[in-house]
């Protein structure tokens, strides 16, 4: 039986629908020929990083970036991340230049216009897609997380020790350069002052399993604005849950200040940054408060692993975790428990 309690399954184990995956991906690597090993070189001076798909994974990879930069100052970095996320790197000014992921001939001939002295992969389980990627790349050392199946598309393994943070993972290629370095917040903060009374509540998700139903967040506002009237709630939507917020507005009248969809997702860094913390599910939204430097509230699945992997790296924070893969039936009073003590803290 799947575990039902597993939101990404990585074995046969966990989810024998992944059978047929794994399967292909041991005929695809008997099929190819392993590569050289190579060290890493000593001082890159142009360098591709890939990206996972999804607007948080892009974010999740900027302090690895952020290091990147800060150990070869001079050195270039490309991107190649998917269409869903390449408006968070257009904003990052410590990248370069991008390559945006797409099917057809073009995108497979434009692997092979630039020459790096560095690829790095850091995904940590196989995919014949990536494994092409790979091969297409023009690199000089091409680099991965270790792992029997993904190690012989590439010139040198990092091993992962079973990290649990993304962020850790992530930055595994910093450590091989610098052991000691300190992985730190990528986000320069800017000359905001933080308003005591303010705090930042995020409404949307970009999956149904992640969005909490307006009801939910009526009442878990309700009790907040009930034990302290002063609060001023701001609330940030996506467009399409625009008609939520307005709801919301005029529920609760002038404690809240509602912010539309921004150009792109690091221009809510401010708002954030003037909140004394962030509610949300397990979104992008974290990710950025987390690199903001302000405290997160977060509502999460019952995927254990998930939570280990995804939740705020520097900062204090609370989770509040479901019974299911969905978090529809947290329990406003549960997270208005923890809102409290992550005030007293």
């Amino acid at each position: 039986m799947p575990n039902q309690i597993v939101s990404q399954a990585r074995s046969f184990r966990e989810n024998p629908n992944h059978y047929p995956r794994k399967l292909k991906v041991r005929i695809y690597n008997a099929l190819t020929k392993k590569e050289p090993n190579y060290p890493l070189p000593n001082n890159p001076k142009k360098i591709l990083i890939q990206s996972q798909e999804k607007i948080g994974d892009g974010i999740l990879l900027f302090p690895l970036i952020y290091g990147m930069k800060s150990i070869f100052a001079d050195c270039e970095i490309h991107v190649l991340c998917s269409r869903k996320n390449v408006e968070v790197f257009r904003k990052l000014n410590l990248v370069d230049d991008i390559l945006v992921y797409r099917t057809g001939k073009l995108f497979w001939k434009s692997l092979t216009l630039n020459d790096y002295d560095l690829f790095y992969n850091p995904k940590d389980h196989p995919s014949i897609t990536a494994f092409r990627i790979a091969k297409n790349v023009r690199a000089k050392v091409k680099v991965c997380i270790a792992g029997t199946q993904q190690e012989q598309h590439y010139n040198y393994a990092i091993k992962s020790d079973y990290l649990e943070s993304v962020i850790e993972k992530n930055c595994l290629l910093l450590k091989e350069y610098e052991p000691k370095i300190k992985i730190v917040p990528w986000l320069s903060l800017k000359n905001v002052n933080e308003i005591k009374n303010q705090i930042c509540i995020n409404i949307s998700a970009d999956s149904n399993y992640r969005i909490w139903p307006i009801e939910n967040w009526i009442q878990l506002m309700d009790m907040i604005l009930s034990d302290d009237p002063s609060i001023i709630i701001n609330i940030i939507s996506m467009d399409r849950d625009q008609a939520k917020s307005k709801i919301i507005e005029n529920k609760f009248g002038k404690s809240i200040k509602s912010f539309p969809q921004f150009n792109s997702i690091l221009e809510s860094s401010s708002i954030i940054q003037q909140s004394k913390m962030l509610i949300s599910s397990d979104t992008a939204m974290i990710h950025l408060s987390d690199a903001a430097q302000t405290p997160v509230l977060g509502l999460f699945s019952a995927d254990n692993r998930n939570v280990s992997r995804y939740k705020p790296f520097w900062v204090k924070n609370k989770i509040v975790q479901s019974d299911s893969l969905s978090i529809k039936n947290i329990n406003p009073k549960s997270v208005f428990s923890e809102y409290n003590k992550l005030v007293v803290d």
